[in-house]
């Protein structure tokens, strides 16, 4: 199976300062919208057999724009954000002020933001479902490409899990960007890392 893991355009709440997770839904940003139109112009539907996303708004939309609405959309539930549990809608640098273990040298949310969080999913949890999530389709897509788009967290979440990193030396994805790797059959425990963190793909979907 080869995978291609996209992160979400902007959406209105990354220009905002406001954690959106799990139970937060807000849409793409005007922006968002343009910067996903214009990376959807070297995607090649006709190389990617199946495209997952994210039930929440911001990967769903993300996923129809960067197929050109030319592929059916599925979605599932266990493809959402990390749910922040109360830090949900709250700003960012107000939690950083308060709690500044909770958060790394750039800024980003750590594992030990449980501790603060009350319901905070932890990133093993994380992991756990969408490596579920991905064992289910496996049977069914070992040789197909396949597009999954999520986001941030989940998207570390899952490269710390497999490469045996703590979750704080894997760094920030950026919106629309493509994280490319490949299982052997009916291994969903050891992928190979061919890219991570692109503003394009290099080996999976691409026109070039």
């Amino acid at each position: 199976m080869d995978l291609l893991l996209v992160r979400h355009g902007v959406s209105e709440h990354n220009t905002s300062d406001v954690i959106s997770g799990g139970t937060s839904n807000p849409n793409l940003s005007q922006a968002g919208v343009k910067q996903v139109e214009e990376v959807s112009k070297i995607i090649d539907n006709n190389k990617i057999d199946q495209v997952y996303a994210s039930p929440l708004i911001r990967a769903k939309r993300t996923a129809q724009i960067l197929t050109d609405f030319q592929k059916d959309i599925i979605t599932d539930g266990r493809l959402k954000e990390m749910d922040f549990g109360s830090w949900e809608g709250q700003h960012a640098e107000e939690l950083k002020v308060k709690y500044p273990d909770a958060f790394d040298d750039l800024g980003t949310i750590n594992s030990k933001y449980t501790k603060y969080a009350k319901n905070g999913e932890t990133f093993k949890q994380v992991a756990d479902r969408v490596e579920e999530f991905l064992a289910e389709i496996q049977p069914y897509s070992n040789d197909k490409t396949i597009m999954v788009v999520c986001h941030g967290f989940v998207i570390r979440s899952l490269i710390a899990r497999w490469f045996k990193l703590k979750i704080e030396d894997v760094m920030t994805v950026r919106n629309v960007s493509f994280t490319e790797l490949h299982f052997e059959k009916d291994d969903i425990e050891r992928p190979r890392l061919m890219t991570f963190n692109r503003t394009e793909p290099l080996y999976y979907g691409t026109k070039r």
